[in-house]
């Protein structure tokens, strides 16, 4: 009798293990359904913790179900390591006045000489402040990828000759960059009417070079602004740049370039100067690659229906 018991008691056990596994493939099986595009496992398994077993493709690789629970792939360790510095690089903390008259160009390159050396760090421009910068090039290659701009205050030019020498091609430059994103409800303010109401305009022939703030002198000073205009905002030779939710206004000339990029995305991005402006072009494009713009408004100057240009080898 107790034998037959002890027995009963097994087969009940047996039972209710098969119906348990059952449940779990279930499970299992409907999380798939669910996470339907399988990613090939080249990282760290984590380890399993009750949850779907691993799989094996036809072709060899080791797929998981659940890729986001159980595995690192090689695209989730570069997403980490954007999201994991978190370092934050306040232009006020470095001296910045933000009154709109102190000349606040050195903060602004020592928050930038900071942020530069730490992977996906951010460099905060914050609201409520008017902060005056000279002509700057933010530069690489040797800043870390993933950085962040964040413009949530207002930048703006300066209207004296003295700061502009004998004419550049560029007011604020971010030049040979991975990763770079600006982003911010903030307002980049080239204040152009001092220029277009003392000088000609000046196009230049040859806009293709690396022509960075420091050696970009193309015309003779003459005591009044001179004659070479500067593009408000440029990138050059950068890869994977995002501008997104600023606003650019009344550029001397073009108020946003991109030469020699690739991978850009632009969106929701709102550029404007006023009707008489002359030649104040809202976007250039040239010599880049795997640009998209989306959700920009542009208003730019007497050639508004030319607000976006483009010279050289696109794709």
């Amino acid at each position: 009798m107790r034998t037959f018991k002890l027995s009963s008691l097994a087969w009940i056990m047996l039972i209710a293990f098969s119906i348990w596994s059952s449940s779990l493939l279930e499970t299992c099986e409907a999380r798939k359904g669910k996470h339907h595009q399988w990613r090939k496992h080249r990282g760290t398994k984590r380890g399993n913790g009750g949850r779907c077993p691993h799989h094996h493709h036809p072709s060899g690789h080791s797929v998981s179900v659940l890729r986001s629970d159980n595995y690192i792939t090689e695209e989730d360790t570069e997403v980490s390591a954007a999201q994991k510095s978190g370092a934050v690089y306040n232009v006020l903390d470095y001296g910045a006045k933000g009154d709109g008259k102190a000349d606040d160009t050195k903060a602004f390159v020592a928050a930038w000489a900071a942020a530069c050396k730490v992977q996906a760090s951010t460099v905060t421009v914050p609201s409520g402040s008017v902060f005056l910068v000279k002509p700057i090039s933010f530069s690489g290659p040797n800043c870390q990828p993933h950085i962040v701009f964040q413009l949530d205050g207002k930048i703006i030019a300066p209207t004296g000759a003295g700061a502009w020498g004998s004419g550049l091609l560029q007011w604020l430059e971010f030049t040979k960059l991975q990763r770079l994103t600006i982003r911010g409800k903030g307002v980049i303010d080239g204040q152009g009417a001092v220029w277009w109401n003392d000088s000609p305009t000046y196009n230049p022939t040859d806009e293709t070079a690396d022509n960075s703030t420091e050696d970009s002198t193309v015309d003779s000073y003459n005591g009044k602004m001179p004659s070479t205009k500067p593009t408000a905002l440029r990138f050059y030779g950068s890869n994977g740049v995002t501008v997104t939710g600023i606003t650019i206004q009344n550029s001397p000339q073009a108020h946003l370039k991109f030469d020699s990029c690739t991978n850009v995305q632009v969106s929701a991005v709102t550029i404007s100067s006023p009707g008489d402006s002359p030649n104040t072009d809202g976007i250039h494009l040239q010599n880049s690659q795997d640009v998209a713009i989306s959700g920009a408004s542009l208003a730019c100057g007497n050639f508004q229906h030319s607000s976006i240009k483009s010279r050289g080898n696109l794709a």
